[in-house]
Formats: C-alpha cells, sequence, structure tokens
C-alpha cells in the first residue's frame, strides 16, 4: 500500500485508492476535514454532528473520516453494514496513518493501510485529555548527536520504524528541534520524555537528542535499543503487517473506541511476541530513564 513520509494530508487519488470504495456501495462521509469524496455521491455528515454520524441513512459500506481522530465513534461502528469498513486518520506516534476498521465478534479490529498525516479533528473526536504532545518545536541546541551509518535507513522504510516505535512506545510523537542542524526534512519522529529528555532519530540514521546530559543520554540509548529491535529481532516490518483490536474508552465526555496491543500479523509475527499495551493517557508520573544494551555513545554536541 502507498506510504508517504511527510505530515502533509495524502494526495486525494491515493487516499480514495486507499479506502477501496465500489460503485454501488453506501457511503458515509464523516467530515470533519477536508471534502474527500463527492457529496452527490455519499451522505456527509459535519461540525459537531461528525462524532454521531448519521443513523437515517444506515447501515453503510464504507464509512470514510477525512480528518486525524483519537479514535472510532461506536455510532460509527453501530451504523455499519455487516463486512463494512471505517476508513479513518487514527493519531499513531503524533502522526494519523488511515486504518480500516472492520468489526468483529471480540470487538473492532483494524490494520493500517495508508501512512501520512492528517489536520487534527476537534471537540470529542480528539479531546485533549487523550494526547500529550510536546510543542511541534523544541527548544535546542541538541545535547547530544549520533552520526548516521549504524542503522540503514530510508525514506520507504522509515514510517515502518515509526509506526513500530508508536505501538512499542506511547511516548513516541512528532515534534521538531530549533537546532541549525535539525532538518525536518530528514524525519520529525522523536521519543519525548518530558523528565528525562527527547530524542530524535531520522532517514540518515543519526540521532539528536536534548535534555540534561546523563538523563537525555539514558532516552537515546532506549530508542536505539528498540530501534534495533525493529530492525535485528524483528527484521524490518512494513507498517502494514501490524493490526490491533480496541478498547473503550469512556471516561471522556463522548466514549471512543482507541486502538489497544497493536500485534504483528500471523504471518510476520514468527519472531516477535506481542508488544506491550500502550498508555491510554499521558501517566501522571514519569517513569524513570531506562538503561539499555550498550549502544554507540554519542558525542556531546559542541558549544555554541
Amino acid at each position: 500500500m502507498i506510504k508517504q513520509q511527510n505530515t502533509a494530508c495524502p494526495a486525494t487519488d491515493e487516499f480514495l485508492a486507499a479506502v477501496d470504495i465500489s460503485a454501488g456501495q453506501r457511503v458515509l462521509q464523516v467530515a470533519v476535514g477536508d471534502r474527500l469524496l463527492d457529496p452527490d455521491e455519499v451522505t456527509t455528515v459535519a461540525g459537531d454532528a461528525a462524532y454521531f454520524g448519521d443513523p437515517t441513512g444506515a447501515p453503510y459500506d464504507r464509512i470514510v473520516v477525512t480528518a486525524g481522530v483519537a479514535g472510532i465513534s461506536p455510532h460509527w461502528l453501530d451504523q455499519l453494514a455487516p463486512g463494512g469498513v471505517i476508513y479513518a486518520p487514527v493519531a499513531h506516534g503524533g502522526m494519523h496513518p488511515v486504518l480500516a476498521v472492520t468489526k468483529r465478534a471480540a470487538g473492532p479490529h483494524a490494520r493500517p493501510v495508508l501512512w501520512g498525516d492528517f489536520p487534527p479533528a476537534t471537540g470529542p473526536l480528539r479531546p485533549d485529555a487523550l494526547f500529550h504532545d510536546p510543542h511541534r518545536v523544541l527548544r535546542g541546541p541538541a545535547t547530544y548527536r549520533v552520526p548516521g551509518g549504524h542503522l540503514d535507513l530510508n525514506e520507504d522504510n522509515y514510517q515502518d520504524l515509526w509506526f513500530f516505535l508508536a505501538a512499542r512506545d506511547a511516548r513516541i510523537t512528532r515534534a521538531e528541534l530549533d537546532d541549525p542542524d535539525f532538518d525536518p526534512a530528514r524525519g520529525c519522529l522523536a521519543k519525548h520524555e518530558p523528565a528525562h529528555g527527547t530524542a530524535w532519530i531520522q532517514t540518515d540514521g543519526s540521532i539528536m537528542a536534548v535534555g540534561d546530559s546523563n538523563t537525555a543520554l539514558a532516552v537515546v540509548n532506549l530508542l536505539l535499543a528498540q530501534a534495533t529491535q525493529w530492525d535485528k529481532t524483528l527484521d524490518r516490518p512494513q507498517f502494514t503487517q501490524w493490526q490491533c483490536g480496541f478498547q473503550l474508552d469512556d471516561l471522556v465526555s463522548h466514549p471512543l473506541w482507541l486502538p489497544h496491543r497493536w500485534q504483528l500479523s500471523a504471518s510476520a509475527s514468527t519472531r516477535f511476541s506481542p508488544v506491550e499495551p500502550r498508555a491510554r493517557r499521558w501517566p501522571s508520573t514519569t517513569r524513570p530513564a531506562v538503561t539499555s544494551p550498550p549502544r554507540p555513545r554519542p558525542a556531546a554536541a559542541p558549544s555554541r
């Protein structure tokens, strides 16, 4: 399936290819962002009503969401026809990859079909209580730098690494660094530990970090250990090889089904045990920095 690294909304033709709409299907467009489907051929619900869908036209073969959301509205699932699919850009590691969500006997199930980012929705579909994103640009300069080369990355597999890390660690997000050596075009994948520091890995395999010299180094080491697990232990699974169930979060004003316990599909999981569940909310206290097996030791950034 099509992959995209940058943070712009994927092109309309790529998105429409991913959502797999066929002639004669009944389609609901949840237009909490741009309206990407022809309004003459689909039912459209927008604004504050988007969370509730449109039961008058149900059941729908396809429900297509056009902005980044935190999870899936229970109303959309109620309005889905047997065998139907919800396509929604759901928050994952600071991005919004498009998930194909279906109903199973055990509950909702999803697989990612398109990498990218979408403008975030507002209101009950993306409540602030479920997010811990830092400011888009963190203050520099970098405390540590590790040159590229020990991890072979490119634009095609960078998003595979990003998806894995976000499935493994709830503190993976998207952020930039105010440092002349930081180029956002090389990627903004960050591990953000507010009490300890933030570390970035970019498409050339280089690492940069900010924070206290000791604690930031621990964040760097942990990020390298996690990246090495994707690289060596799992043999670099693609983001489309993942799947997940959902967990209903009813502690917010409008309950949402949130992705829960990402796992590799059966064909890709022979060398891997299930990943740990992601935190549902930003913890009240941050976990201590964790030391990892020996990694290339970064050099302190020169003073400026």
